[in-house]
């Protein structure tokens, strides 16, 4: 059994959209639920009117990408899911994409998660991500084939240094052995953190070429690089890097932490963030992590 979860914020017509290409998907075999992660915008009415097989579970509050999926992730387990396949609501999927992912799920019990293909989805043809590679140093990351068309270059089934949480097919195993996402990360590097447990534990990560879906990218941020990406993702690496992967020695620790915000620090200079703001988000993020903060991210409003 497999439960797709789709988790929505004031998303309603990428939501609407990302069901009906689901459309084909569904059967005895393949459940759906979506997430209402606290919309005001009347997601949850509209999709039990156009979609009355779809059960709908409304938070009632933001409870962030990590905990609005873990409420998905528990109502499929409860229900007896073999695998949870988490899906973001501005994506639209080909078909066959469940069958493909379970193909490589099934092919191995170590395989913990398997991501797709991602294209964008304009235009079409262009990767989004084929695979990740990730360094436990830096915290620096970056999706195979990122903005390539795709010319075959990345169709074998592989490992991936991590999934993307976009699109990511999770075994039940995994959620009994190694625990669902970690809420106090929120929003960012929770599939990383994810990952870095799960390999304590022998799991991997796969690549299903075969597998596609197309992303609207940061439909719910509005923009790739928005100040609040760099916020959560200072912050989050170094709270999963430092509790997943800590350093023996305080002054390696101390370096490392060093080079983690010198990455975010170099992305905000190339970013289409104004410095200011980027630096802004940064600092923030690394004073809550030295408090830490976790969770969504507090809003300093500052005096005229």
């Amino acid at each position: 059994m497999v439960y797709i979860v789709v988790l929505t914020w004031n998303g309603r017509k990428d939501t609407l959209a990302c069901l009906q290409s689901l459309s084909p998907v569904w059967n005895d075999r393949v459940r759906g639920v979506v997430v209402d992660n606290g919309s005001s915008d009347g997601t949850a009415k509209e999709i039990r009117a156009g979609f009355p097989s779809i059960e709908v579970i409304e938070t009632g509050a933001n409870l962030g990408f990590t905990g609005g999926n873990n409420v998905g992730l528990r109502y499929s387990l409860d229900r007896g899911a073999d695998f949870v396949l988490l899906l973001n609501n501005d994506t639209v999927v080909d078909p066959a994409f469940v069958t493909e992912m379970l193909k490589v799920a099934t092919s191995s019990e170590d395989i913990g998660f398997v991501s797709p293909k991602i294209y964008f989805f304009d235009p079409p043809d262009m990767l989004w991500f084929a695979g990740a590679r990730y360094s436990a140093w830096s915290g620096y990351g970056r999706a195979t084939g990122y903005r390539e068309r795709d010319r075959g270059r990345y169709d074998r089934v592989g490992e991936i240094d991590r999934p993307c949480g976009c699109a990511v097919l999770v075994s039940r195993r995994l959620c009994s052995e190694v625990g669902l996402m970690d809420e106090k990360l929120f929003l960012y590097v929770d599939e990383v953190e994810w990952m870095l447990r799960a390999r304590k534990k022998g799991f991997k990560a796969l690549l299903a070429p075969k597998a596609k879906v197309w992303h609207k990218v940061s439909a719910s941020v509005g923009k790739e690089n928005h100040p609040d990406a760099f916020y959560y993702g200072v912050r989050n690496t170094l709270m999963a890097l430092n509790a997943q992967l800590p350093c023996r020695f305080a002054g390696a620790r101390w370096a490392r932490n060093a080079l983690v915000v010198a990455v975010y620090c170099m992305s905000a200079v190339r970013s289409a963030v104004s410095l200011l703001d980027g630096v802004r988000a940064i600092a923030s993020g690394v004073r809550d992590y030295r408090r830490g903060a976790g969770g969504a991210r507090r809003k300093v409003i500052r005096s005229a």
